[in-house]
Order: structure tokens, then C-alpha cells, then sequence
């Protein structure tokens, strides 16, 4: 144990003895620092790679021409846009964005252009962020990784 002696010199008085218990402090530090690092871990893990549309690239070699793939979600459903072509995939008639459609049509563009990795998506104002994220989630399981956000313009 850690101890503290305040000596009062010779006036007579009893000295001051103080124990300090310093193993409960460093349990707590201890579980402190485990908890830390369990949780940075499920931050990685937790984590969604986004890129700003038309930010700078990391990589040294000129990008390969690909497709303009472009996925606007609005008040009617999902818009996408494959160069020159657009396709319309209307909501459920419960009212909800149809992701198995948008996953079906993008897998399709993908067989056809099998070097397409990048695509925007851009949602309306007024559509919840819920739904942006569902979006986002179809083109990773369509096999888009690149995937940037953007205002819907």
C-alpha cells in the first residue's frame, strides 16, 4: 500500500499517517483500457468506406475510362443512370424503395461492364437517411465497392 507521512515537526502533536489504496485505481485503470481497446475495434468494424464525389483519388495511375453510374433515390423511387441510358425502378406498393430490383438491374450492369467498380448515389431532400444507407448497402452487395455520396442535383 501507498502511504503519505505528514510530519509535524517537534510541537508534540501525533504525526498524520494517510493510506491511500491504489489497487482499486489501477483495477480501474486496467478495465478502463481493456474497454477502450474492445470498442476502437468495433469502431473499424462498424465503419462505412464513403468518398466525396469528385474528391481526389489516392492512386498514382490515370483511371481507366468506365461507366457513369449514377443512382438518385426520389419520392418515386430509384433513378439510375448508366451513361446514356436511365433506368426507373418504382417503390413497393407499400411505399418502400424496391432494393432487390436495384440490386437485380445494377447486377446486370455489372456483368456488362465487369471493370465497373465506382457509382454516386445521390438522394432528394426529402428522403430519410435510412433509406440512403440501404441504398448504399445494395451496391456493395451488387459488387460496387467505390461508392460516393453526393447531393442530389
Amino acid at each position: 500500500m501507498a502511504g503519505v507521512s505528514v510530519d509535524t515537526g517537534g510541537s508534540g502533536k501525533k504525526s498524520v499517517d494517510l493510506q491511500i489504496p491504489l489497487v482499486p485505481f489501477i483495477d480501474m485503470l486496467a478495465m478502463m483500457i481493456t474497454f477502450l481497446m474492445m470498442t476502437a475495434v468495433w469502431t473499424q468494424i462498424g465503419k462505412l468506406q464513403v468518398s466525396q464525389a469528385g474528391g481526389p483519388s489516392d492512386s498514382s495511375e490515370p483511371p481507366k475510362p468506365t461507366l457513369q453510374l449514377n443512382l438518385t433515390l426520389t419520392e418515386q423511387g430509384y433513378k439510375l443512370t448508366a451513361g446514356a441510358n436511365a433506368f426507373d425502378i418504382a417503390k413497393t406498393p407499400e411505399g418502400k424503395f424496391d432494393g432487390a430490383k436495384l440490386v437485380e438491374k445494377l447486377k446486370v450492369i455489372k456483368k456488362d461492364n465487369p471493370d465497373q467498380r465506382a457509382i454516386t448515389v445521390m438522394a432528394e431532400d426529402s428522403i430519410q437517411y435510412e433509406n440512403l444507407v440501404t441504398a448504399v448497402d445494395k451496391c456493395l452487395e451488387a459488387e460496387l465497392p467505390d461508392v460516393s455520396v453526393s447531393a442530389a442535383m
